[in-house]
């Protein structure tokens, strides 16, 4: 079930990947194993999209306009 609150962790949890994704790739210019840290870079950003896009998804379906009808801003 979705709702405010759920909608707002899914925003933060998408905003962690993607921070934590650049922070790996710079781990990654410097690492004694670059490729694999890279590689891990790369499927955090793409699963802060992911987490996001799918969030925004939920958020426009008509039946889910009703949970969102008392959220405070």
């Amino acid at each position: 079930m979705i709702s405010c609150t759920t909608l707002r962790s899914t925003v933060v949890f998408s905003a962690g990947l993607l921070v934590s994704g650049v922070l790996l790739l710079l781990v990654a210019e410097t690492a004694g194993l670059p490729v694999p840290t890279a590689h891990l870079a790369l499927l955090a950003v793409l699963g802060g999209a992911v987490t996001l896009g799918v969030g925004f998804a939920l958020a426009i379906f008509p039946w889910s306009r009703h949970h969102f009808d008392n959220c405070e801003h």
